[in-house]
């Protein structure tokens, strides 16, 4: 159990992350085209500590990716990819884009509606639809369902 000074501070930081992720989010989505944009929320790597950091940037990705729906075209996928190291978990956004990229975005094997996560389920909805994919270091996969 992390003691009070330590989650107070911590609320201060995912607040800050967040604030900063929302920026650039609002600034990605005046663009006209995305090819795999993404943000990530912790950049220092911090939610790897204790658990209920963990559970924060999940939650924090998962409101960006709820506005970045709320804004979103219908020519653009929103997902976000939660990884055992909390510093690469991030917000994506793709859409048909001049790099050629494929689009839409395929999820080759993504095991989608899979049971989340204790840490996880706290911050799941319903319109979520959550997936693993990966073997040796699994990821999950949350977007909003169809």
């Amino acid at each position: 159990m992390a003691d009070r000074r330590y989650l107070k501070k911590m609320t201060r930081y995912w607040a800050a992350e967040e604030a900063r992720a929302t920026v650039a989010l609002q600034d990605a989505l005046a663009s006209e085209w995305f090819d795999y944009w993404h943000t990530h929320l912790d950049w220092k790597g911090r939610g790897n500590r204790h658990g209920s950091d963990r559970t924060a940037v999940a939650a924090a990705l998962l409101r960006l990716l709820e506005r970045a729906v709320a804004c979103r075209r219908q020519d653009t996928q929103c997902w976000v990819v939660l990884a055992p190291d909390s510093g690469q978990s991030a917000l994506f956004l793709h859409s048909p884009n001049p790099q050629g990229t494929p689009w839409p975005h395929p999820f080759d094997g993504v095991t989608w509606d899979i049971e989340a996560p204790d840490w996880l389920a706290p911050v799941m909805t319903q319109h979520h639809q959550l997936g693993r994919w990966g073997s040796a270091e699994p990821r999950l996969l949350v977007r909003v369902r169809a």
